[in-house]
């Protein structure tokens, strides 16, 4: 689930550091001041879309503007206490796209999530590219992933790695569910 609170929390304290002010990040993330203002004191849920450009903008990985601070030496997380941004219907059964982070924080050299596809999705509208190189495995049913230079199926247990620099993007080809676990270094989701 999503913390409203924390991530509003953190993308004010992220536009602070960045000396952005409410209406120069609203403008960049092309919603209203007061929109932005209703996300950061929590009063708003804004879209995965959202969200992701305002990550780019404050230059910090999405799962970044979830986090809290762990203090602890232990690194473990239990599944309930995931931290998922989903697309579509919010509850935790029902979803077009969701992401879960795997790993505790965004303070390792390397990122590991979950990617979730209901029937026919893609995971964006256009190809995606980062710094980074990315290490995928399907973990549940037949999923595409498309390159500038072909399309390719991941069955169940099949494994890819993306260079750093690649355009690509992730498709669900059926109507049932599917799934990958992917690894990023460093982390930049």
């Amino acid at each position: 689930m999503i913390i409203i609170d924390k991530l509003g929390l953190n993308i004010k304290k992220f536009r602070n550091i960045k000396k952005l002010s409410l209406k120069e990040l609203a403008k960049e993330i092309d919603v209203s001041p007061s929109m932005l203002s209703q996300i950061e004191s929590g009063k708003a849920n804004p879209s995965l879309n959202t969200l992701k450009l305002i990550s780019k903008n404050l230059d910090v990985p999405m799962f970044t503007l979830f986090e809290e601070e762990n203090k602890e030496s232990a690194m473990i997380v239990k599944k309930e206490n995931r931290i998922r941004i989903t697309s579509g219907r919010t509850n935790s059964d029902k979803y077009q796209l969701s992401y879960d982070l795997l790993s505790p924080d965004m303070k390792g050299d390397i990122q590991l999530c979950e990617m979730k596809l209901s029937g026919f999705q893609y995971n964006s509208d256009d190809f995606n590219i980062h710094k980074g190189e990315e290490v995928a495995v399907c973990s549940l049913g037949k999923i595409e992933l498309m390159l500038e230079t072909g399309t390719y199926l991941l069955q169940n247990g099949d494994s890819v790695r993306i260079p750093s620099g690649t355009k690509h993007r992730w498709k669900n080809p059926g109507k049932e569910d599917c799934a990958i676990i992917f690894a990023i270094s460093p982390p930049i989701f």
